[in-house]
């Protein structure tokens, strides 16, 4: 089962809301599975919804709560996961339990989960969707053992990446026994079906990721552009700060603005979250991207990406 058979069917859909990464492709894919005539139940975030209504998404909205990661911004994550691991196995039950209520409640025939372990049922097809079938390379024995139960209770995988040329290097691999039913399914990008522009000297900076990470791009690239003559726009969360210089526009909770100026950008600065390399790729721009410190899989996806436009800071 692929995205394209699922027509005229209730779906509950759902995504993690650690960061925006998950929130920015399941838009496209929301958007597949409405042209073909299916009916979406959407469990998600208050932010979450704010979002996808921004995209006209038409769905009944389920409110969820989010995943309280917290972390220190240390650098290491592997550790910073372990300081979570508790809270988020708790989650994951949580979830289960009201999944099997929304199941019956509203008439659900399919679920599509992008990273919500806790959205899968036992009585209708359930999907999960990731490029990250394995771990990278460092998460540990006890993660990766985690990630694989969790996700093989799923009878079906959806794979985020293109087989030939893969994004995702080793971590959409199957693995050697393979999975139920897996199926790679593409790059999927907001950007995909749009015009793209490029105003010249325009730079356009993505702050995204957990905190306190997303704070410490945001103070370094403000930093960098106080002595950078170039048009600047930062899309970041809303921070308290001192000064902004003239030349810097700053743009907080408005995908609508922050799409438009990253069409128009002659160069993008962001974190290489794997949904950014899928639209990096959509627009085919210019980047200097910056891997969140420790962040295993930034860090191999940095080593694995040799786009000519990508450059790695």
């Amino acid at each position: 089962m692929r995205p394209e058979h699922i027509t005229g069917k209730t779906v509950l859909y759902g995504c993690l809301d650690w960061g925006s990464g998950h929130v920015a492709r399941s838009i496209p894919l929301m958007r597949q599975l409405l042209l073909q005539e299916n009916k979406l139940v959407v469990r998600c975030t208050i932010e979450q919804q704010r979002v996808f209504e921004t995209y006209a998404i038409q769905a009944a909205f389920i409110p969820a709560t989010a995943f309280s990661f917290r972390f220190k911004g240390d650098g290491n994550f592997t550790r910073e996961m372990l300081r979570n691991a508790r809270q988020f196995r708790k989650a994951v039950k949580i979830e289960r339990s009201e999944t099997k209520a929304l199941v019956s409640t509203h008439g659900i025939d399919v679920i599509v989960s992008d990273h919500r372990y806790g959205m899968v049922s036992a009585t209708i097809p359930s999907v999960f969707v990731t490029h990250q079938v394995q771990l990278p390379s460092g998460s540990g024995f006890v993660a990766q053992r985690i990630h694989r139960k969790w996700f093989n209770r799923f009878p079906v995988c959806w794979i985020m990446d293109d087989e030939q040329h893969p994004l995702a290097g080793k971590l959409s691999s199957l693995p050697k026994n393979g999975l139920k039913q897996a199926y790679y399914i593409g790059h999927y990008s907001r950007f995909s079906d749009t015009e793209n522009t490029v105003m010249e000297n325009s730079v356009v900076a993505v702050i995204s990721g957990p905190e306190p990470y997303a704070k410490q791009l945001f103070e370094l690239l403000l930093a960098r552009s106080l002595s950078d003559q170039r048009s600047w726009t930062i899309v970041s969360p809303e921070y308290k700060t001192t000064i902004v210089p003239p030349n810097v526009r700053l743009i907080h909770n408005d995908w609508k603005a922050a799409d438009e100026a990253i069409h128009n950008a002659s160069l993008i600065i962001s974190r290489n979250g794997y949904s950014t390399l899928m639209d990096l790729k959509a627009l085919n721009k210019r980047a200097e991207l910056i891997p969140t410190p420790g962040q295993l899989e930034q860090l191999y996806l940095e080593k694995i990406n040799d786009n000519p436009k990508w450059k790695y800071l």
